[in-house]
């Protein structure tokens, strides 16, 4: 069990880009509805809410153990990066706030990520090792880009969704068949396919808000189809609780699941716990 869970472990860096557990919301100033075209006067900031159009207020910032660190530049930008992935796997995100328009708040995420130090540290033999020793990557830059829409309905319940999709640009050749280099397991499958094809596309739906004082949920269902794989598309979903003791701070805990066709059938994996603790200041 313990070998298992050590040759897992580098799978986590793999998730960087997935969508982050979010909690019931901070309450939010009333905003005007109808179909006025989009205003930054319309952003509605807010804490723990990951998967939404809203940004973290400007000057602030949130940081969690595996979640993004994310900064309010201004108030219609934020920048958010995975530190504990950074050294291994150099990313960067951009959230742009375009305001409000026909009852919805809008913003569009573009992420940046160079995944070829990562993976050819997994190019290895026994423990940590998912491809084959003698495979080199090529040189990668994946680049994410996402629109996201977001409605909050009565009680500070928020339904977002989510559509886009990521490029990739491989800046060197492959090392052999890419057969060869492909991880197909669940959760990297459909992250790494842009790798493999040059473009991908994904989208999803995600509700959080609160439950009871201090808890809320986080519910997510994401949708992924990637053509010219033999194994083209996925569907992740996940339920997570939160429990906020203070402003600054929460915890999360829940699970996820994943459907995949892979190139020798479609499998569903088991629940793969999730965790995290997520400061803001």
């Amino acid at each position: 069990m313990r070998a298992g869970l050590l040759r897992t472990a580098p799978l986590l860096a793999l998730l960087a880009l997935a969508p982050r557990t979010g909690s019931a919301v901070d309450p939010a100033p009333p905003t005007s509805s109808g179909s006025t075209p989009p205003s930054s006067a319309d952003l509605v900031p807010a804490r723990f809410a990951p998967d939404t159009a809203r940004l973290v207020p400007p000057g602030a910032m949130e940081m969690g153990v595996f979640a993004p660190l994310r900064w309010g530049v201004a108030e219609r930008l934020e920048l958010s990066a995975y530190p504990l992935w950074f050294l291994a796997f150099p990313n960067a995100a951009l959230r742009v706030g375009w305001g409000r328009a026909l009852g919805l708040e809008l913003a569009s995420d573009h992420a940046l990520g160079y995944p070829t130090p990562l993976m050819r540290l997994l190019s290895r033999e026994g423990t940590g090792g998912i491809v084959p020793s003698d495979v080199t990557y090529p040189q990668i830059v994946a680049f994410g880009n996402h629109l996201l829409a977001t409605r909050e309905l009565p009680g500070g319940h928020l339904l977002s969704g989510r559509v886009g999709g990521t490029l990739a640009r491989n800046l060197t050749a492959w090392d052999g068949p890419k057969s060869w280099s492909q991880v197909e397991w669940h959760y990297a499958w459909p992250r790494m396919a842009a790798w493999f094809t040059g473009w991908s596309l994904d989208g999803g739906l995600a509700a959080q808000g609160p439950i009871a004082g201090p808890i809320g949920y986080r519910l997510t269902l994401d949708g992924f189809w990637f053509p010219g794989l033999k194994g083209d598309r996925a569907v992740e979903w996940s339920a997570v609780a939160a429990w906020r003791p203070r402003p600054g701070f929460e915890l999360h805990a829940g699970a996820t699941w994943s459907w995949a066709r892979f190139p020798y059938g479609t499998r569903t994996s088991v629940p793969l716990p999730l965790a995290d603790a997520v400061w803001a200041f």
